[in-house]
């Protein structure tokens, strides 16, 4: 049985929706969940919902980052913010896992803190799952280093490509660049000399990939810095809040649309669904000593339910082992395994 510690005090509606997905985790999945935060916040949240023999505890955290705090302030002003003491949980080996959906700065301060970087790998990434037709791709960095040297591309690429292999069940990730156009030269400084960098011989690697190839399943692991990462994310974010409005307003100016909706409404929900991001789950942070799920703020249970089992995932197929292994075959100069 997997333990997840879960920051209870991290989120737009924490710790209400933590202490919920909670509950839900522990009955739909093999797993223990281990609220962390305000012990009588928590235990008032738990007795409201009759749950005191379920498979959740509490571990107390008197302190939380909240969103207008800088991410580095778990680390002096605030040592007892939950964040931090989930992260040591998994440090000490009382948790398996954390997962939590406050600011991803400060999970990611806390978790190099706690848990250091894998050896090896210069700068930890944030990896998020690009929802495809069938499947998924993999994005990253999607925030966590806005500025980059080529290396740091080339050990996202490595990162990813063992993600994709071990948790995504992918037999040979296609690992492809972001940039403003697919042909050979295309790119800022910072792609062309990574595109040198990987394409002599590392396995896998396809070259460059638009913006509009995102959704397109043409690669399996997307490689970018933070700072185009993040804008990708909140672009495709905002998309999908705009399909929503643009449904109602449609559906508000034309009465006779009411009806085909009730006739289609089983397909518009189903890709209103599909194109909720909140239904992504949780973006990882790889390269991390240990496994760490951030979700959006907004995240509602469901969310964090899926982001647990993406913890989970991560776990089965034993992603940082695997990533530590990769990154001691670069170190006595082995090519990547692919």
């Amino acid at each position: 049985m997997t333990v997840i510690a879960l920051d209870a005090m991290g989120g737009d509606f924490a710790p209400r929706v933590p202490v919920e997905a909670a509950v839900q985790a522990t009955r739909e999945t093999d797993c223990e969940v281990i609220l962390v935060g305000a012990q009588e916040i928590l235990a008032d949240e738990l007795r409201r919902r009759g749950q005191s023999g379920m498979k959740v505890r509490i571990h107390h955290a008197p302190d939380r980052v909240e969103v207008h705090d800088a991410p580095t302030v778990l680390l002096k002003e605030k040592p007892g913010a939950s964040v931090r003491v989930a992260c040591a949980l998994v440090r000490d080996g009382g948790a398996d896992a954390v997962v939590s959906a406050g600011q991803t700065g400060a999970l990611m301060v806390a978790g190099k803190h706690e848990l250091g970087a894998l050896g090896g790998i210069e700068r930890p990434a944030i990896a998020t799952p690009l929802p495809l037709r069938r499947g998924q791709s993999i994005l990253l960095d999607s925030g966590a280093n806005v500025d980059c040297k080529p290396q740091f591309l080339v050990h996202f690429a490595r990162m990813g490509q063992v993600y994709a292999k071990f948790v995504g069940q992918v037999d040979r990730p296609r690992v492809a660049l972001l940039s403003n156009g697919e042909e050979t030269g295309k790119g800022n400084e910072l792609v062309r000399q990574t595109t040198a960098l990987l394409s002599p011989s590392f396995p896998g690697f396809i070259g460059n990939v638009e913006g509009r190839d995102l959704f397109r399943g043409k690669a399996d692991v997307i490689v970018c810095d933070g700072f185009v990462g993040n804008l990708v994310l909140k672009t495709a974010e905002a998309a999908s809040v705009q399909i929503r409005v643009l449904l109602k307003d449609s559906l508000a100016r034309h009465p006779l649309a009411r009806l085909g909706f009730w006739l289609m409404h089983r397909v518009l929900r189903d890709l209103l669904r599909r194109t909720d991001y909140r239904q992504i789950g949780g973006s990882l942070l790889l390269g991390l000593n240990g496994i760490a799920v951030a979700c959006h703020g907004a995240s509602n249970a469901a969310t964090l339910v899926q982001a647990i089992g993406m913890a989970q995932d991560c776990l089965k197929g034993g992603l940082v082992e695997r990533l530590r292994a990769e990154f001691s075959r670069q170190a006595v100069g082995l090519p990547a395994s692919g």
